[in-house]
């Protein structure tokens, strides 16, 4: 018997790619799945995506939408449509439609193998601008290391596992989840099929560098708050200011035979030492305080709006 097939697709100003998305999801997995459904999540979209979802599912049962009562960001998106999933399999796309939904069946075929509980695409970005192939490769280089898994540079949002996966998936209960880095943490056994990089229908992409950094941040140490953040760069300025300042002191004194400071300069220079590494550190300390502030405030990660043919 053919699997049933969940497709969750997180929304966020798709008004243009939605219905060709819908036709051609509908397409593919009518001949692929024994059943399907395609789970559209609404992240506070601010075009006419809310209308598109709303037309597209009274002509089609098998679409579902989510409507979150604002934007809470792609992860928590992502967690409103796997909690809503049914299938026996699940995919994750993008619905920007860089992400082909004729490349499903690809995903299908490998996972039926029985070898992987996760199947993992990876694209060819050498056209892609240089500053997101950079915080893109840095990212999963970083990460890589830290958890002694061997994430591919080039790996996509496009992937499809498991009701097992998915089920060990959602016991994590942190508020700030990041599916990306928690899936190759968990250890299942996972593949990878290579797919060619497709340009964006519409619109651009809305991980700007800042964002793409600000992901690499939060996903190492988590979230931080502003005052935290300050707390950091100031504390890093001051240490790395007065450490250059003691090696040209040393330096003079080396090679030109300059007195070594005395008296308040000296002082001065042990006090920014001092204070810049405490400022720093107590930074460092303040963002896993803020980390646990928000998980002990177990505030829920979406709000839904709109629920429709769920």
């Amino acid at each position: 018997m053919a699997e049933s097939v969940s497709v969750v697709v997180p929304v966020y100003n798709n008004a243009a790619t939605l219905k060709e998305l819908a036709d051609r999801l509908g397409e593919v997995l009518s001949h692929s799945a024994g059943s399907y459904e395609v789970v559209f999540v609404n992240d506070g979209s601010r075009d006419a995506s809310g209308e598109v979802l709303r037309e597209l599912s009274r002509n089609n049962q098998s679409i579902k939408v989510l409507t979150l009562s604002r934007n809470f960001g792609q992860h928590p998106a992502i967690c409103a449509g796997f909690e809503h999933a049914t299938g026996d399999l699940i995919v994750l796309m993008d619905a920007d439609l860089q992400d082909l939904p004729e490349h499903i069946p690809l995903f299908m075929e490998e996972l039926r193998k029985g070898e992987s509980d996760i199947v993992y695409c990876t694209k060819n970005r050498d056209d892609k601008r240089l500053s997101s192939r950079f915080t893109s490769a840095l990212y999963h280089l970083v990460f890589s290391k830290l958890i002694g898994t061997d994430v591919p540079l080039n790996i996509g949002t496009f992937r499809m596992f498991n009701r097992t996966f998915l089920e060990a998936l959602l016991q994590f209960r942190e508020v700030n989840i990041l599916y990306g880095p928690l899936m190759f943490y968990m250890g299942f056994r996972s593949s990878f099929i290579d797919l060619p990089y497709t340009e964006r229908e519409s619109g651009g992409s809305s991980y700007t560098f800042s964002k793409r950094l600000k992901l690499a941040v939060n996903s190492l140490i988590s979230y931080t708050d502003v005052p935290h953040k300050i707390s950091i760069a100031v504390g890093s300025a001051l240490l790395v200011g007065s450490i250059l300042y003691s090696l040209i002191v040393v330096v003079e004194y080396i090679l030109f035979g300059a007195a070594l400071p005395g008296g308040n300069t000296l002082i001065l220079l042990g006090l920014f030492l001092t204070l810049g590494s405490i400022m720093m550190f107590l930074g460092v300390i303040g963002s896993y305080v803020f980390r646990v502030y928000q998980e002990v405030l177990s505030r829920p990660r979406y709000l839904v709006r709109e629920k429709i043919n769920l």
